[in-house]
């Protein structure tokens, strides 16, 4: 077994006991996809989770990186995502099985709601959100995915999840940066054993112009 499922500094225990790896390789279409760089990043540097999307269009790629790496699929935590307009009871399950089938895989170590916001024909967004919710945890009980959770949550949609959950969500991934630093989210989340993961820590990299990297807060981080 990998290192990073030994270590208890390499990962973080959920609260469905499930482990995750604490760095996680993400692969969004900003920039484009570098097919040679998740390799690498799996065979030299130690990577065993890889967050991805369906909507950044590379999931077909990973399958082929994680082939390539000669890394077996047991040992790699695989996250992805459900876009807004795949939303709903059955909705959600197809979109699971596409992103399942682009990645070679049998089931997903982790899948996550990736926007709160949903189209602008939908009618009610907390019913949809809901209901999208509780096809998340039958997917969850019929172990198609092992971890289930959200991305860009704010507290007010979180509190529309847990009115109806069965399943408190395991994880929310939000921007967190030195720029961004949500206290009252993260502390909400802590309160709620919902993990708080940190995405896009080095996405706005635009900021680091002229006087901006000189405040106390980014100077203090770097110290």
């Amino acid at each position: 077994m990998a290192d990073v499922y030994t270590n208890p500094e390499k990962h973080v225990v959920l609260s469905n006991n499930v482990k995750m790896p604490i760095l996680g390789l993400g692969t969004s279409h900003d920039g484009g996809y570098s097919h040679e760089a998740v390799v690498y990043a799996l065979k030299n540097c130690g990577y065993r989770h890889i967050d991805t999307a369906k909507r950044y269009g590379c999931e077909r790629y990973i399958a082929q990186a994680v082939k390539a790496s000669g890394v077996p699929r047991e040992e790699i935590f695989l996250a992805t995502k459900c876009w807004p307009t795949d939303y709903g009871t059955t909705t959600t399950k197809e979109a699971l099985l596409g992103s399942c089938e682009r990645l070679a895989v049998d089931y997903l170590d982790m899948y996550l709601m990736h926007w709160p916001e949903v189209s602008s024909g939908v009618k009610d967004r907390k019913q949809l959100l809901q209901e999208t919710w509780r096809a998340l945890e039958v997917l969850l009980d019929e172990e198609r995915v092992r971890v289930i959770g959200v991305s860009n949550f704010l507290e007010r949609h979180l509190e529309m999840i847990l009115e109806e959950c069965s399943v408190v969500p395991h994880v929310n991934q939000c921007e967190f940066h030195p720029f961004n630093n949500p206290k009252v989210l993260r502390q909400f989340c802590a309160d709620r054993n919902i993990q708080f993961e940190a995405a896009q820590c080095d996405h706005h990299c635009w900021v680091a112009r002229e006087d901006s990297l000189s405040g106390a807060n980014p100077m203090e981080f770097a110290e």
